[in-house]
């Protein structure tokens, strides 16, 4: 995400601080321009890490602008907004009167000057999303130079020497800041820039504070000093994190398995990547390492569950047998491994992955494997969420390996122009915001909705309280109560058909579009099938599990409902797992606490059952609009 930082170095948006300091590599996830008077009127809504642009500056005449902008700084302290830009005729203080710029400074507010025009700026936010795609792209090429800077083997001190030159060298100019690398007994052993071709810092910029990071293990002296000429936004510090990780790589001898482990980080950063539908950018990150390995339109993903077992074994194995044929991670959140394949060899032949990595799990007892149908490359997500569904049913069978059936799916019989048009009424709110805002929403409520908030955030690689934040943004623009899984239900449905389909304009009657489409004939039939092996059980299991939806899955609540013990809703619900090869949470330990109160589970279980219940049986009701 770009800072601003990054917008006052772009000079089409002509920004410059007016006061800044700590606060200036803020983080900035949209741009809102509008008027002082239609600030100060209540027009400004979520603001939460927005730049704010403020027109007509002096419109209302010097004397009484401080009672328009005092309010507003006050408003967007509270919403922690990422700043606030005015429109001046030239940049420099004396643009902005000293009452406004103390306000700012005492609520923690940045502020900057633009010279660009209110009406220009309309016209430069859809730009913030070509650069973030430029910064993501950037990103890619440091991290592939940052691996290209790593040797192939260190045959002597030499080549140690100049390996951590030409990476001190790399981040000096990646991150603008005069880098050392030194040990105590050692002395300096990098340096970079030359003492001759320093530059002095920038004036807009003042200097900051020194940072070093330790290379080596424990008790190794070690360190990397690095001395910004300006604040470190979190890709820049990113990246110091990976050179120290590098150089510390080459400074120890065990050079082959450090540069392997450098190698996995680099190969979860792809499936990072990969997880977020930046897949550009996952190919030109693995290109330095895997040329053309991801030069695929459709892969599988295949999940391995190690269960108790020491992960690491199950990884060298794995390695080994794959050979480079597939994109092999540690997954941040489980003791899983993930493997995307690309489908490059023929998937049924003796050597294709799936057949390699079934091998590998034989040979590892208490291991269990769960692969993906055929996705797009820009469907890994979806295909993680598959696969990791998929192994409720590998648990249970003698190989301990299980695809998913190529049987329909609630998304293949849905009627496609009836969905779109209702997805896109219900989703509206949300699919019209900002590209980069809508892009960014319906990545993470589309996996905040398949998984607990703590996995999303290391499977994107942010913070958990930042999902939380973005979903409760997500549903509180829905106007829907996130705390109710039926509402869940109906909006993860719709994200995964715009994902797939697309959405079309605002229908005037969604609740009947919501009707036609859940009864069309396809999906009563897919419906029918769903159940059957349920309705097979000599026990009610279709009653349990309707009244335990109408419950909010809260198992206490149905066995009430129900009349029965609770041990027997749990008894029924293990039962109908397998049948249905859905997981379905049976209690509090397979949920996760988000804020000590609040839990979220999965809904890869519980959306085709809700779904093929309310097309065949009529109940449970799922809100429709």
């Amino acid at each position: 995400m770009p800072t601003l930082i990054n917008l006052c170095e772009e000079p089409d948006f002509c920004l410059r601080f007016v006061n800044g300091g700590p606060m200036a590599d803020r983080a900035v996830d949209s741009v809102r321009a509008l008027s002082l008077a239609a600030a100060a009127g209540g027009s400004l809504g979520d603001v939460r890490d927005a730049l704010v642009v403020i027109g007509d500056f002096w419109a209302s005449g010097r004397t009484s602008v401080h009672e328009g902008v005092e309010p507003l700084l006050r408003e967007l302290s509270r919403q922690r907004a990422a700043g606030l830009a005015v429109v001046v005729g030239q940049h420099g203080a004396q643009s902005v009167p000293v009452v406004i710029r103390s306000s700012a400074v005492r609520l923690g507010v940045p502020l900057l000057t633009t010279t660009k025009e209110l009406h220009d700026w309309h016209e430069l936010i859809p730009r913030l999303r070509e650069y973030r795609y430029r910064q993501a792209e950037w990103h890619a090429d440091q991290l592939t130079a940052l691996l290209n800077r790593l040797p192939d083997r260190l045959a002597d001190a030499h080549t140690v020497t100049d390996a951590m030159q030409r990476i001190a060298d790399w981040l000096a100019a990646a991150v603008d800041a005069e880098v050392v690398v030194s040990d105590p007994l050692r002395g300096v052993l990098a340096a970079a820039p030359d003492v001759l071709t320093r530059q002095p810092p920038r004036t807009a910029f003042p200097r900051t504070r020194t940072e070093s990071l330790p290379l080596g293990a424990a008790g190794s002296g070690a360190v990397l000093t690095v001395t910004p000429r300006r604040a470190l936004d979190d890709v820049r510090t990113e990246l110091m994190g990976h050179a120290a990780k590098a150089l510390g790589l080459i400074d120890r001898t065990r050079l082959r398995d450090q540069l392997a482990e450098t190698r996995r980080e680099v190969q979860l950063s792809v499936l990072q990547l990969l997880m977020v539908g930046e897949e550009v950018a996952a190919q030109r990150v693995l290109a330095g390492l895997a040329p053309g390995l991801l030069a695929t339109e459709s892969v599988r993903v295949h999940v391995i569950d190690c269960a108790r077992e020491d992960r690491e074994v199950a990884l060298r194995q794995a390695e080994d047998a794959l050979a480079g044929r597939a994109l092999l991670a540690r997954c941040p959140v489980f003791n899983h491994l993930i493997v995307v394949d690309p489908l490059q060899t023929d998937e049924d032949a003796p050597g294709g992955v799936w057949h390699t990595l079934e091998a590998v799990v034989a040979a590892l007892p208490g291991h269990c494997m769960g692969g993906s149908r055929v996705y797009a490359l820009s469907s890994v997500a979806d295909a993680y969420t598959q696969a990791a569904g998929t192994l409720v049913t590998a648990r249970r069978t003698a190989g301990r390996v299980a695809l998913a059936e190529q049987r329909a799916d609630l998304m293949d019989v849905l009627p496609p122009a009836t969905a779109r048009r209702w997805a896109g009424t219900l989703l509206r709110p949300v699919l019209t915001l900002p590209a980069g805002q809508r892009e960014q929403l319906v990545r993470t409520l589309e996996l905040g909705l398949e998984f607990p908030h703590t996995a999303v955030g290391r499977l994107l690689g942010i913070h958990r309280n930042t999902v939380t934040h973005r979903i409760s943004k997500g549903f509180g623009l829905l106007g829907l109560d996130r705390g109710q899984v039926l509402n869940r239900v109906v909006v993860s449905t719709a994200l995964q058909v715009v994902v797939k389909y697309g959405h079309d304009a605002h229908s005037a009657d969604p609740a009947a579009d919501f009707t036609a489409m859940v009864s069309a004939p396809e999906v009563r039939a897919w419906a029918d099938s769903f159940l059957e092996p349920l309705r097979a059980d000599r026990r009610d299991l279709l009653r349990t599990l309707r009244v335990w939806l109408e419950n909010d899955t809260h198992t206490g609540r149905t066995a009430a409902a129900l009349d029965v013990a609770p041990v027997t809703v749990r008894s029924h619900l293990r039962a109908a797992a397998p049948l249905i090869q859905r997981h379905l949470p049976v209690g509090p330990d397979e949920t996760e606490a988000l804020d000590g109160n609040e839990h979220e589970q999965a809904l890869s279980g519980v959306r085709p059952l809700a779904f093929a219940l309310h097309a065949g049986t009529g109940r449970p009701f799922l809100p429709a609009a």
